[in-house]
């Protein structure tokens, strides 16, 4: 999401527009939801942080809909477009939803889910009314600098075909917005210091995560094929959250209510044991 807004950010600056772009991204937990706020202006923008009553609301993950803690639908009105990426009727957003699976079509175009972030970034300049010319050069802007000559093709590809796509899309409705139908879910506060000895974390003090339930966050689950297996363990000493134990037969077992989907078990298995399908949820 930090790169999608600094795509569309780039590009609405590439069309002259006044831009400001701030991700939020807490303590940059891989697979953890995060947000971006994108604001774009003919005038100097002087306000600064998260957009309180939003025009365009991006969802990359249709999960997010039910999660408390990061309520992506706060301060929306029926006067909000909702972009919501997903693969699944999860009903109406009270203002206007346009729904496409886009990690379906970036995995098609690339073979990346990491493309992700070109698809949603050119959704959300189309819907803004930026030109194609100027959502390329969003792409350009941030991805030349980490990817090859080939893969950036692809990502161009990938932008054009996004842009094609919302050819139907109706530009956003920036009629004076309403009384949100999603006020903020919790109230922001000054936080207060404590001294070290209550503030320091306890390393070892029992885990939070299956209160958490982090497994909402996964996109895509390794499925371990034991016949694959030798025991090495490396899955169960590498995973960042505990969600790889042992069963009696010391084979590793993955416990799905806490397992968020970074796939460091896939990555670091050197037997290739684990296979990686995509989440579906009905």
């Amino acid at each position: 999401m930090k790169t999608a807004s600094r795509i569309l950010g780039s590009a609405a600056f590439h069309a002259g527009r006044e831009v400001q772009d701030s991700p939020v991204y807490g303590a940059e937990r891989r697979g953890a939801p995060m947000m971006a706020f994108t604001r774009i202006a003919t005038e100097p923008i002087l306000e600064r942080g998260a957009i309180e009553a939003p025009h365009l609301v991006v969802v990359a993950d249709d999960t997010l809909l039910d999660d408390p803690a990061a309520s992506p639908l706060t301060g929306c009105d029926r006067s909000t477009t909702l972009l919501l990426n997903s693969a699944r009727d999860v009903g109406e957003h009270a203002g206007r939803t346009i729904r496409h699976d886009l990690t379906g079509l970036a995995l098609r175009t690339t073979q990346t889910v990491v493309s992700l972030s070109t698809a949603l970034g050119v959704a959300a300049c189309r819907l803004v009314g930026l030109s194609l010319d100027d959502a390329l050069r969003g792409v350009e802007d941030e991805l030349s600098h980490s990817l090859g000559p080939e893969r950036l093709e692809r990502n161009r590809v990938l932008a054009r075909e996004v842009y094609r796509l919302g050819e139907g899309w109706a530009a956003l409705s920036l009629s004076e917005q309403e009384v949100p139908l999603f006020p903020q879910a919790v109230k922001l506060h000054e936080p207060v210091l404590d001294s070290p000895l209550r503030s320091t974390p306890n390393v070892v003090a029992l885990a939070n995560t299956p209160e958490r339930h982090t497994g909402n966050w996964r996109q895509f689950r390794p499925i371990l094929q034991k016949d694959g297996c030798n025991g090495c363990w490396l899955c169960f000493v590498w995973c960042p959250e505990a969600a790889i134990t042992l069963d009696e037969n010391e084979y590793p077992m993955v416990d799905y209510d806490v397992c968020k989907g970074c796939l460091l078990c896939a990555h670091e298995c050197p037997t290739h044991a684990f296979r990686v399908e995509r989440e579906v949820r009905a």
